[in-house]
């Protein structure tokens, strides 16, 4: 391993940054691996670049990226990537999850795999964040089939390789780990000890809730049908065609064989609106195949290790 690029968002929350810093100096020194800290500092947590910035005048070797306003984590995670020039890039807090001197053993497995993620085990939270891992852990196995454990932990480092295959925008760079191995990329999650000092209970707003959900809808679409839309739409389709065809067809049945009467028959409203439902959720995948196939010599499914000639 050449260098390490590790990124530091500043954008939600941190605790103290000197005493982070040295933490996480420190324990990336006694890798023996060059490195370089980039700290990506969103507007309205001027007090830390100021503290940053007067860590840098001292001697520190590392780079600050200020926004000019908040635009939260996933733009700054994302603007760190791009300033990062590592072969390995790794992805620190600016809060404490694990203990610091851990952190050398994400290097140590990377060499057998290309991501290396933690899990903060073992797990000493309250039972209300124990009970909101486990259900939003267990929704990700059931949609994605993978099983990361501890996805809300920010520690991780992967080669440069996996930057440059999976794409990235929005807040998916949280479900890195889940986009990578679905990408062929060998993903290895180790359990790192919990720092003493994570002890806070995190309470969740009704809206972060459904902007997790949606990620994770999007997620599930993007691993299982983007290369595929018509087997997604095109089963919903039909499922929804059938059901109105179905209600049509017996009110129908009614009005012809057995004397019903139809006038008075909402439901067979619904019938008809099923079917044009149905065959536009069936158009829609039918474009998506179009489109597909319309790039499809752009577009690579796979994901090459190594050539011998």
């Amino acid at each position: 391993m050449e260098k390490i690029s590790v990124i530091i968002p500043i954008s939600e929350r941190h605790d103290d940054v000197g005493e982070m810093y040295e933490e996480y100096k420190n324990a990336l020194s006694s890798t023996k691996v060059p490195f370089e800290m980039i700290y990506i500092v969103d507007g309205e947590f001027d007090f830390a670049y100021q503290k940053l910035k007067s860590m840098k005048e001292r001697g520190e070797n590392l780079k600050i990226i200020k926004h000019s306003r908040f635009f939260g984590e996933s733009a700054a995670i994302m603007n760190g990537f791009k300033a990062s020039t590592g072969d390995a890039i790794m992805t620190l807090p600016a809060y404490r999850q694990v203990e610091a001197t851990e952190i050398r053993k994400l290097l140590e497995n990377l060499d057998a795999c290309d991501m290396v993620v933690a899990r903060r085990w073992p797990r000493s939270d309250s039972w209300l964040n124990r009970l909101q891992t486990k259900v939003f852990h267990l929704i990700v196995r059931s949609l994605t089939g993978e099983g990361s454990s501890d996805i809300g932990c920010g520690v991780r480092i992967f080669k440069r390789a996996v930057l440059n295959e999976v794409s990235l925008y929005g807040d998916l760079y949280r479900f890195l780990p889940v986009l990578s191995s679905q990408q062929g990329f060998r993903v290895k999650e180790i359990d790192l000890q919990q720092s003493s000092k994570e002890r806070h209970v995190r309470t969740y707003s009704f809206g972060i809730y459904i902007r997790r959900l949606i990620d994770l809808l999007t997620v599930f679409f993007l691993t299982k049908f983007s290369r595929k839309p018509l087997r997604f739409f095109g089963l919903t389709g039909t499922s929804v065609l059938l059901v109105g065809m179905a209600i049509s067809g017996y009110l129908v049945f009614m009005r012809l064989f057995l004397s019903g009467s139809l006038s008075d028959r909402p439901l067979f409203l619904i019938g008809i609106l099923f079917i044009v439902l149905g065959i536009q959720i069936f158009a829609i995948g039918l474009i998506g195949e179009i489109m597909i196939f319309t790039h499809a010599r752009e577009i690579k499914e796979y994901t090459i290790e190594e050539i011998i000639n």
